[in-house]
């Protein structure tokens, strides 16, 4: 019986630290029939030369533009309100899989975390 497909969305902005290990604790997971899909939110680092770094190993992984989103700064606060809603919103619009799960850029996960979620 064939798994069925999970897309892992993972919002980034300005994660070139920690994409990298954020992104291989999903690619190593025990359950394999896995999408990625890394929405860059308008990050101003090396972060998206981090991903594109991984995708060259890994197919299961897309980056993806975030959209410039008129309602995520609020200029009265001084700072960005949206915390990664409208990139997970984008991530949602490709995700193919009959599930979807998020991940943080800042976090890895267990290796049975998608199996056992599943």
């Amino acid at each position: 019986m064939k798994q069925p497909l999970i897309s892992v969305v993972i919002p980034v902005y300005n994660c070139e630290k920690t994409i990298t290990t954020a992104i291989e604790s999903i690619i190593n997971q025990t359950y394999t029939n896995i999408e990625i899909i890394v929405v860059d939110d308008k990050s101003t680092d090396n972060t998206k030369e981090a991903v594109e770094n991984i995708i060259k190993v890994d197919s299961r992984i897309k980056l993806i533009d975030g959209q410039d989103d008129p309602y995520r700064f609020d200029k009265k606060i001084g700072r960005n309100i949206n915390a990664g809603y409208s990139a997970r919103n984008i991530g949602l619009l490709h995700a193919r899989g009959e599930f979807i799960t998020f991940q943080d850029a800042d976090d890895a996960s267990l290796l049975n975390r998608i199996e056992t979620q599943y």
